[in-house]
C-alpha cells in the first residue's frame, strides 16, 4: 500500500555549516574586546526586575530581537523558542503550545490553554490572538503554569506582548520591505512629545505577499498575505508619582485562508503536498479587529497602584478547502464566523520593604461569543464518506493512509459498475436499523414478527437505489451549520509575596481564587434531505447466522424526504436548541525558593499549578456523551538555574520541570456511524528539561543557542463508549501530538565596525526540530525532523538614521509540512500544510 508520499529528507542532526562559519568569525575576531550581555527587563511577576533575577523559565524577546530574525507574529516566535510550537496554518485558528500543553479546540466552548497577554490585557480567543509584532518593546514567554499571576487559561503558559510606550521626544521612523512572490511591507512610526508631561506614538503597519504555489484548478488564490495594523497611544504624567497611558489599535485582515493539499495520492492529480495545488472551496481570512486600555499606575509611600481597564472586540470570517482537491466527489469545505467582544479590570497593590515583596491584585472579565461553524458538501462527497465509513469497518487493521486510498479505488470501481449511490442506501438503512426506524416500517406495512435485523440487508438496500442513484449523481449542495453563543464571566482575587529569609535566599508563596460562570447555547438545524422510497420486491429473511430462513414481499413505498446531517449529528434530532450554564471555580498557588549562590548565580526550585475552566462541546452531542466537560488543572515542579559568567559576557539559564496534567480537554474526530468531533477529558504527564545559552565572544561576536527535550504521555484517555469507542481506541502510554522530543537553535552575529562610522552586521539563526506526531486520528503519519536556515546582513549608517538588510529565509529552501490531517480526513480526503518556501528580501529605514 502506498505511504504518505513527502519529499522530507530524513536527516542526521548536523550543524557542520553554520558551525564552520562561526569558528572563522571567531578567529578573525579574537583580537577584539568582549562586550557584556544587554540586560532584559521582564514584568513576568507583575513587576519590572531584571530577567536573571526571575524564577521563572522565561524566553524573552526584545523589539531588536524580533525584527532581526524575521519575525513577523507569534507563530515565527515559536520557531525559537525552546520548549515551544506555534504550528499554524491559519491566523484565525492558531495553536499555541508550551511544553506539549495546548488546547486544540477552535471553537468557543472552550478556553485556550496558553494565555495572550498584550499590555496586560487578556486576548480571550485565538482568532484574535495572533496580531503582527511591529513596534513591539518585548515579548516575554512564560513557560509552566502561571496561575497565580497571570490566572485562568494559563496551564502551559503565558506569552506577553508588550507594545512600545510614547517616548519624551519626537521623532519619526518608516520601514520599507521587498521580497519574492511580490511581498509588500511597510511600518510607519510617529512619536511626539506634546508638553513637558504629555507624549504620544502612532503607527501604521501594512503586510502583502502574494501566493508562493498556483491553484491548478481556478477562480481564487490561496495562502497570500494582506493586513494592516494600526496603534495609537497617549502617554501623560500628571504628576511625578502618576502615570495614566492609553492605548487603542485596530487591524484589518483580508486575505486567502490556509493552504491545504490531500495527502490522499488518488486524489492528488497533478499535485503534491509541496508544489502547486487544486482546490475547489475559495479560501477567506478576514478579520476587523479593535482594543483600546487605559493604564492608571501611582506610586505613594508604600506602595504602587494600578488599574488597567480594558476592551477588546473581532469579528472574523475564516472559510477552507477541508479536502484539499478539486475532485468533485470529495468536495469539503468549511466556514467559521465569530463575533466576539470582552470587558475586563484589574487593580493591583504592589509593594516592597526591606524583607518583603508583595502584590495584592482583583480582576474581572466579561465575554460574549457567537459563533457558528458551517460545513459544504455535495451529494457526491456524501457517497464518498459513505464509502469511506464501509472501507474503515471493513479493514480495521489498515492504517489510516491505506483505508483512504482504498476507499478511492473502491468509489471508482463503484462508479464504473454501476453502483453509485449503493454507499449511501447501506449507510443510511444501517442507521434507520440502529435507530428503529425499520422495524416501525415493517409493522406499519402488515408484516408483524418481523423486525429489521431478519432482513437480507443487501436486498433492502437494492430497493432503495432507485432513489439514492440520482440523487448522489446531481452533486446536490449539501450545506450544514451549528451557531454557539456564549456570556462568560471570570472574577478573581490573588496574593504573592516573596520573603527575603536571608541575604541570599528568597520564599515566595502565592495563591489565586478564580469563580468562571458560563452560559452557553447551540443551535443546529438540519436542512438537507435524503430521498428515501423502495421499488418493492421480495426481500430473503435470515437467521443470525445469515441463512435464509423466508421471504417477506414489500410494496413500492415512496417514504418522501428525512432531514438528516453527517457534519453535526445529534443522535438523529432534527433539531437541537440547547441552553446550557455551569460553573467553575478554584484555587491556584505557587511555592518558590531560590538562592542566590553568588551575584551571577542563581538557583530555584517551583512548586506551581495552573487552572483552565470547564466547558462545553460546541458542534454536537447526544445520548452517552457530555453537553460540558471538566476542567483541566496542572501541577509542574521544576528545578532551574540563571547565571552569568565571566564578566556578564556567558549567560546560561536551564530548567528541568516534571508535570502531571488532570482532565485534559482534547478534541477528537471519532464515533460511529457518524465521526463527530468530541471534546473529552483525559489525564497526561510530561517531563522535560530547556537550555538557553549567549555568549559575548568579542565585542562584534554574538553567539546564543538553546535546547529543549520533551517527552509527554497520555496517562488515562476517556473512552466514549456511546459513540463507538472502546479501549482499543485508549491512547494511554502514546505520545502527545505536535510535541517534538528535540528541538535546538543556534544563532551567531557578527558586527563589523567601517570606516565611515556605520556598521555591518552579518547574522545567521539556525534551527532543528525533531519529528513528531502529525495528526490526532492517525498517530502513523509522523511529520518528519526538519532544519531551517536564515540569515541576513544588514548596514548601519554612522548617525543611525538609515539602515538597508538583505535576508533570506529557509536558505535551504526545505519542504517541510507543517501538520497532517483536519477535518477532511471525515470523508477519507486527509489534507497536509506546508511551510512557507525559500523566501527573500530587503528591508530600507529611515529615521529622523
Amino acid at each position: 500500500m502506498h505511504e504518505v508520499r513527502s519529499t522530507l529528507k530524513n536527516r542526521q542532526f548536523n550543524l557542520s555549516i553554520l558551525s564552520g562559519a562561526i569558528a572563522f568569525i571567531t578567529a578573525v575576531s579574537s583580537n577584539v574586546y568582549a562586550a557584556e550581555i544587554e540586560e532584559v527587563v521582564v514584568t513576568a511577576q507583575k513587576r519590572a526586575e531584571n530577567l536573571q533575577e526571575v524564577p521563572i523559565a522565561i524566553s524573552a524577546f526584545t523589539g531588536e530581537n524580533i525584527k532581526e530574525s524575521g519575525v513577523k507574529n507569534l507563530t515565527d516566535l515559536g520557531k525559537y523558542t525552546p520548549g515551544v510550537e506555534m504550528h499554524n496554518d491559519t491566523a484565525l485558528q492558531p495553536t499555541y503550545s508550551i511544553r506539549g500543553i495546548q488546547t486544540n479546540d477552535w471553537t468557543v466552548g472552550s478556553d485556550p490553554a496558553v494565555a495572550v497577554y498584550v499590555d496586560g490585557v487578556y486576548t480571550g480567543r485565538g482568532a484574535g490572538a495572533e496580531i503582527p509584532l511591529t513596534d513591539i518593546e518585548r515579548v516575554e514567554v512564560l513557560k509552566g503554569p502561571q496561575g497565580t499571576l497571570f490566572g485562568r487559561n494559563a496551564t502551559g503558559g503565558a506569552i506577553h506582548i508588550i507594545t512600545t510606550k510614547p517616548q519624551a521626544d519626537n521623532s519619526v521612523e518608516l520601514n520599507l520591505t521587498a521580497g519574492n512572490y511580490g511581498r509588500q511591507s511597510s511600518d510607519f512610526l510617529v512619536n511626539s512629545q506634546f508638553t513637558d508631561n504629555l507624549y504620544g506614538r502612532f503607527s501604521a503597519s501594512s503586510n502583502r505577499r502574494d501566493p508562493f504555489a498556483d491553484n491548478l484548478a481556478g477562480g481564487f488564490v490561496v495562502g497570500d498575505q494582506d493586513t494592516q495594523t494600526y496603534r495609537a497611544s497617549v502617554l501623560w504624567e500628571p504628576t511625578s508619582n502618576t502615570e495614566v497611558l492609553w492605548r487603542a489599535d485596530y487591524g484589518v485582515m483580508d486575505q486567502g485562508s490556509a493552504l491545504r493539499t490531500t495527502i490522499v495520492p488518488s486524489l492528488e492529480g497533478d499535485t503534491d503536498v509541496f508544489g502547486d495545488y487544486a482546490l475547489d472551496t475559495p479560501t477567506i481570512e478576514d478579520r476587523d479587529s479593535f482594543g483600546t486600555s487605559l493604564t492608571l499606575t501611582s506610586d505613594f509611600d508604600h506602595f504602587t497602584f494600578t488599574s488597567i481597564t480594558a476592551y477588546r472586540e473581532f469579528d472574523a470570517h475564516l472559510q477552507q478547502d477541508e479536502d484539499g482537491t478539486a475532485n468533485p466527489d470529495y468536495m469539503f469545505g468549511s466556514a467559521n464566523t465569530d463575533d466576539q467582544s470582552q470587558f475586563s479590570q484589574e487593580f493591583r497593590l504592589n509593594g516592597a520593604t526591606d524583607k518583603i515583596k508583595w502584590t495584592l491584585g482583583a480582576s474581572y472579565s466579561q465575554e460574549e461569543v457567537d459563533h457558528t461553524t458551517h460545513a459544504y458538501f455535495t451529494t457526491g462527497s456524501v457517497e464518498s464518506f459513505a464509502v469511506y465509513e464501509w472501507v474503515k469497518a471493513e479493514n480495521p487493521d489498515l492504517s489510516q493512509t491505506e483505508q483512504e486510498e482504498l476507499a478511492v479505488v473502491t468509489r471508482q470501481l463503484m462508479q464504473q459498475a454501476g453502483r453509485e449511490g449503493f454507499a449511501s442506501a447501506t449507510f443510511v438503512y444501517d442507521l434507520m436499523l440502529q435507530t428503529g426506524q425499520v422495524d416501525a416500517l415493517l409493522a406499519s406495512r402488515g408484516a408483524p414478527g418481523v423486525t429489521g435485523s431478519m432482513l437480507q440487508s443487501d436486498a433492502f438496500v437494492a430497493q432503495m437505489m432507485a432513489g439514492f442513484q440520482p440523487w448522489v449523481a446531481s452533486d446536490t449542495p449539501w450545506n450544514e451549520s451549528v451557531r454557539n453563543t456564549g456570556d462568560y464571566r471570570s472574577s478573581a482575587i490573588y496574593g504573592d509575596m516573596t520573603w527575603s529569609i536571608t541575604d541570599k535566599m528568597d520564599l515566595t508563596v502565592g495563591a489565586r481564587y478564580t469563580y468562571d460562570q458560563k452560559d452557553f447555547t447551540i443551535e443546529t438545524a438540519y436542512g438537507n434531505s435524503i430521498p428515501l422510497s423502495l421499488s418493492g420486491g421480495p426481500v430473503p429473511l435470515v437467521d443470525s447466522d445469515g441463512n435464509v430462513i423466508g421471504e417477506i414481499t414489500l410494496p413500492g413505498i415512496d417514504l418522501g424526504s428525512q432531514l438528516f446531517g453527517i457534519a453535526f449529528f445529534n443522535n438523529g434530532q432534527p433539531v437541537l436548541d440547547s441552553k446550557l450554564s455551569d460553573s467553575w471555580s478554584d484555587i491556584s498557588g505557587r511555592i518558590v525558593l531560590d538562592y542566590r549562590w553568588t551575584e551571577e548565580v542563581m538557583t530555584y526550585i517551583s512548586l506551581a499549578d495552573g487552572f483552565k475552566a470547564g466547558g462545553f462541546n460546541s458542534l454536537n452531542f447526544g445520548p452517552g456523551v457530555d453537553a460540558s466537560f471538566d476542567q483541566e488543572d496542572v501541577v509542574n515542579l521544576e528545578v532551574g538555574l540563571k547565571s552569568s559568567f565571566f564578566d556578564n559576557r556567558v549567560r546560561l539559564n536551564a530548567s528541568v520541570y516534571g508535570y502531571e496534567y488532570k482532565n485534559l480537554q482534547e478534541l477528537d474526530l471519532v464515533g460511529t456511524p457518524i465521526p463527530s468531533y468530541n471534546l473529552r477529558n483525559s489525564d497526561a504527564e510530561g517531563n522535560g528539561a530547556e537550555i538557553e545559552v549567549q555568549w559575548a565572544a568579542t565585542d562584534s561576536l554574538f553567539i546564543a543557542g538553546n535546547y529543549s527535550y520533551l517527552d509527554t504521555e497520555f496517562t488515562d484517555y476517556q473512552i466514549i463508549e456511546a459513540i463507538g469507542e472502546t479501549e482499543e481506541d485508549s491512547k494511554v502510554g502514546q505520545s502527545r501530538v505536535s510535541t517534538p522530543e528535540n528541538k535546538f537553535n543556534l544563532m551567531a552575529e557578527y558586527t563589523l565596525d567601517l570606516a565611515s562610522g556605520g556598521e555591518l552586521k552579518f547574522r545567521g539563526d539556525y534551527n532543528w526540530t525533531d519529528e513528531r506526531i502529525g495528526s490526532i486520528t492517525d498517530r502513523t503519519r509522523i511529520v518528519e525532523d526538519y532544519e531551517l536556515f536564515n540569515l541576513r546582513a544588514t548596514w548601519n549608517s554612522a548617525s543611525d538614521n538609515y539602515s538597508m538588510a538583505l535576508w533570506v529565509q529557509n536558505l535551504t529552501d526545505e519542504e517541510i509540512a507543517g501538520g497532517y490531517g483536519g477535518t477532511g480526513s471525515a470523508i477519507g480526503a486527509s489534507p497536509a500544510w506546508r511551510f512557507m518556501p525559500r523566501m527573500y528580501g530587503a528591508d530600507f529605514t529611515v529615521r529622523f
